[in-house]
């Protein structure tokens, strides 16, 4: 009796899976990793919007298809840590060809209005699509980004905030179109004594909860993007690590001058968890919480 025919064999093909992601108001970010190379992948059609994509690869992905209104506009690979930047106004469509690795950013078109307006004369007229560019500024910002897809913490609203900002920021000045300059020829101005004073007045009230540069600016009557730029200049540091420092003074004060315990210090000091607040403290000051308590009181 004649064996049975047996299928031909396939490659096991695994599907891309999300290692982690965040939403804020300025952009979504995820990273994405897919293994197996297959020369028959389905092509996906890439959802439309009012936004712009861009993707920093991780590793070398060495081959796919990309269209774009149905028209093949990129086959071949792109090296690691070059971007593609792409307007999803339009219908794209890819094929990946083999593994990858990347990070993938949206950017709102209103984002980019609002900030362009900010920091350019006139309307944005939007940016210059790439395809595999080398940017090494976008490098070290996804770089730094990374440990926040992985494990975002409440503490780290104002850095992530702060980051993404430039993140577009730097998008703009390097990729807007031709026609874009500095929105006064000027640079960005300090942050008068009433506003440091406005700015601090609000971060003291708000240690114990998520502070967003958004908010300190609207409290201070400017904009995000013009607060970040004029209290850098003021305070020579970024909102982020001025915001840290303020938390980690007041548990050194509450470590000096309290019995309350380390996760009682935590919640007041706005860190999410006592294991937050000890890698932060340590991080920064040298020493656990608890060991530099003891060494207060000898």
């Amino acid at each position: 009796m004649p064996l049975a025919q047996q299928p031909p064999a396939v490659s096991v093909i695994h599907p891309p899976y999300c290692i982690g992601a965040l939403r804020t108001p300025l952009l979504a970010a995820a990273r994405f990793r897919h293994v197996g190379d297959h020369k028959d992948a389905r092509v996906q059609p890439i959802p439309q919007a009012r936004a712009y994509s861009v993707i920093f690869q991780m590793q070398d992905f060495a081959s796919h298809k990309l269209w774009v209104d149905r028209k093949l506009i990129h086959a071949g690979g792109h090296s690691r840590a070059s971007i593609a930047l792409t307007d999803l106004t339009h219908a794209y469509a890819c094929q990946h060809l083999s593994d990858y690795d990347n990070v993938r950013l949206q950017i709102r078109n209103d984002v980019l209005e609002e900030l362009g307006g900010e920091l350019y004369a006139g309307k944005v007229p939007g940016l210059r699509l790439q395809q595999g560019a080398e940017d090494e500024t976008m490098r070290l910002l996804v770089q730094a980004l990374l440990p926040s897809l992985m494990r975002r913490e409440p503490g780290d609203e104002a850095f992530i905030e702060h980051l993404t900002l430039a993140m577009v920021a730097h998008l703009l000045r390097r990729y807007g179109q031709a026609g874009m300059r500095g929105a006064d020829g000027r640079a960005a101005g300090k942050l008068s004594g009433p506003q440091l004073a406005k700015a601090a007045e609000y971060v003291e009230a708000h240690l114990a909860q998520n502070i967003a540069l958004a908010d300190i600016a609207r409290h201070c009557g400017m904009s995000r993007a013009t607060f970040a730029r004029a209290f850098k200049a003021a305070m020579g540091t970024t909102p982020f690590a001025w915001i840290r420092e303020r938390r980690l003074e007041h548990a050194m004060s509450l470590l000096r001058q309290s019995d309350l315990s380390l996760a009682d210090i935590s919640a007041e000091c706005g860190f999410s968890d006592q294991s937050h607040f000890a890698r932060s403290f340590t991080r920064n000051v040298g020493v656990a919480p608890r060991a530099w308590r003891s060494e207060q009181r000898k």
